[in-house]
């Protein structure tokens, strides 16, 4: 299943699910598994009038309730969403962490002049940064080098401290399509990277957050980035110097994992950066993204 944020009009941000059947609000969905007999999940109103997947993935109890939604749309009838009438946000729009790995794919790494790290660099965005997967995003006046990533984005779905890797994928919940997006000349003022990562709205992710079960092994998947239709990027999972049960078991042992983290795992080569010139992105620039089996994204960029 896919889990969206989408909202009618002005209206606020709902919880969605997109199954084989189409797109339910889950907040219905909970409704109906309560008329057919399902247990209350404490706590999980909240979650809904917050339209909050962290918050939901927070509660104890509701992996009963999202199994039955697997098992049968019965539990979702009769309301279909029209998709051509709602408009979608960031998947999850309040992660508690937001955690951003650097130099993860061999060919970047090479690309950029860097030997292969012995550990996963690690940086920060923070929640300002969420954008959703149409949305515009605005170019800061104090950078004239905003660079594009595009990452597989890991949102976990239960509680890591201290896991083996062979255990890691069983606390994740599932994946989504982030732009890691970069001011270059912010980035590499010091040698600290936030200042370059951390602007409001350089995380456009979505379109869903894919459940880890329908994507199958997260090494398989292609990435593909166009800026205005030009393919500027085209890699594969498989490039990773750490794939995600290695960095999930790895930050386990930094910090504890909550549900509703994310962890953005690296970019493939091909970023504006490494071109000779440099090819940043300019107001009136389109970047789209694609992760086969996860979802496309689509932003504008544009002057403030």
């Amino acid at each position: 299943m896919e889990f969206l944020r989408y909202k009618v009009a002005q209206d606020r941000y709902r919880l969605g699910v997109r199954t084989p059947e189409g797109l339910y609000d889950l907040a219905g969905c909970y409704s109906r598994y309560r008329e057919q007999g399902g247990g209350a999940i404490p706590g999980i109103a909240r979650a809904f009038a917050q339209g909050s997947l962290r918050a939901l993935l927070e509660r104890p109890g509701v992996s009963a309730f999202l199994e039955a939604v697997r098992l049968s749309d019965a539990h979702c009838r009769p309301a279909v969403l029209n998709e051509d009438a709602v408009t979608f946000g960031p998947p999850l729009h309040d992660p508690g962490r937001f955690i951003g790995i650097g130099l993860n794919y061999r060919c970047h790494a090479r690309e950029m002049g860097h030997p292969i790290p012995s550990e996963p660099p690690l940086f920060a965005k923070w929640a300002n940064a969420i954008s959703g997967p149409g949305d515009d995003v605005i170019l800061p006046a104090n950078s004239q080098a905003v660079d594009y990533e595009i990452e597989l984005g890991v949102v976990m779905g239960r509680r890591a401290r201290g896991v083996s890797v062979n255990d890691a994928l069983d606390h994740v919940f599932g994946y989504t399509v982030i732009n890691d997006v970069s001011a270059r000349d912010l980035q590499f003022r010091t040698s600290q990277w936030l200042a370059g990562k951390i602007a409001d709205g350089f995380a456009p992710m979505g379109p869903a957050v894919v459940e880890r079960d329908d994507i199958g092994p997260s090494q398989g998947l292609t990435l593909e980035t166009w800026v205005n239709g030009e393919l500027r990027q085209h890699g594969h999972t498989s490039d990773m110097i750490y794939d995600v049960p290695a960095l999930v078991s790895y930050l386990s042992h930094l910090i504890t994992l909550e549900p509703g983290d994310v962890i953005a795992t690296g970019t493939p080569a091909g970023v504006g950066m490494s071109r000779k010139p440099p090819r940043y992105l300019n107001s009136g620039d389109v970047v789209r993204m694609r992760i086969a089996g996860v979802g496309t994204i689509e932003n504008r960029f544009r002057a403030p």
